[in-house]
C-alpha cells in the first residue's frame, strides 16, 4: 500500500471521528488540516473541496456500518436470529465505535431539507438501510418465523425508529434505562411479527 493511500485513509478516519463529535457541516478542509497536522493546500490536494471531503466521510461511515453491523449479522442464521444480530451489532457499533454518535444519523438531520449531492447520498444510504431491514423481515417470513402478510416495510420502519430512539435516549438524554427500553420495544416488535 502506498504512503499516499495510507495517509488518505488516516485522514478520512480522523475526519470520521471529528464528524462523529461535531457534525458533517462543521467538517472543513481547514479544520481537518489542523487536526491531522497538514497544510490546507496539502489536504486540498487529496479532496479538492469540502463537499468531496464530506462525501468521502459519509462513504467511510457507510462502509464502517456495513463492515461492523451488516456483514457480521449475515453470519447469523436466517430469520429472527439475523434480525437480533443486526440489532446487537448496530448497538455495539453506535455505542463503541463512535465518540459522538453516528455521523450518518447526524448528517441526515443536518441535510434533510438541503438539496444537493450530500442529501441525495444520504437518501440512498437510508433507503438501502431500510431495504436491509425489510429484507431481513421477508427472510423471517420465508423461514416461517414471521407471519405471512406481515408489512415488512412497517417492520423496517419500527425497527429503525427504535434504534433512533435508543440513539437519542443514550446520547442526548443519557437515560440509563435506554438499553432496556430498546430491548423491550424490539421484543414487542418481534412478538407482533411472529406467529
Amino acid at each position: 500500500m502506498s504512503k499516499g493511500i495510507t495517509t488518505k485513509e488516516n485522514i478520512i478516519q480522523a475526519a470520521f471521528d471529528f464528524t462523529s463529535r461535531f457534525g458533517l457541516e462543521s467538517l472543513s478542509i481547514g479544520e481537518l488540516a489542523k487536526l491531522v497536522g497538514m497544510s490546507k493546500s496539502g489536504l486540498f490536494g487529496h479532496f479538492n473541496s469540502k463537499e468531496t471531503l464530506q462525501m468521502k466521510v459519509l462513504e467511510y461511515a457507510a462502509q464502517s456500518f456495513i463492515r461492523s453491523v451488516v456483514r457480521p449479522a449475515l453470519k447469523a442464521p436466517r430469520g429472527k436470529e439475523r434480525i437480533l444480530a443486526l440489532s446487537t451489532h448496530w448497538q455495539k457499533w453506535a455505542s463503541s465505535k463512535l465518540a459522538g454518535g453516528c455521523p450518518i444519523i447526524a448528517a441526515t438531520v443536518e441535510y434533510d431539507d438541503r438539496p444537493g449531492k450530500i442529501r441525495d447520498y444520504l437518501q440512498l444510504l437510508q433507503g438501502e438501510m431500510m431495504n436491509t431491514f425489510s429484507k431481513a423481515a421477508k427472510i423471517a417470513i420465508e423461514e416461517g418465523e414471521f407471519k405471512e402478510g406481515l408489512d415488512t416495510e412497517q417492520f423496517a420502519y419500527e425497527f429503525y425508529a427504535n434504534m433512533m430512539a435508543f440513539h437519542v435516549f443514550t446520547r442526548l438524554l443519557r437515560d440509563r434505562t435506554a438499553k432496556q427500553k430498546y430491548q423491550y420495544t424490539l421484543d414487542q416488535l418481534i412478538s407482533r411479527a411472529s406467529h
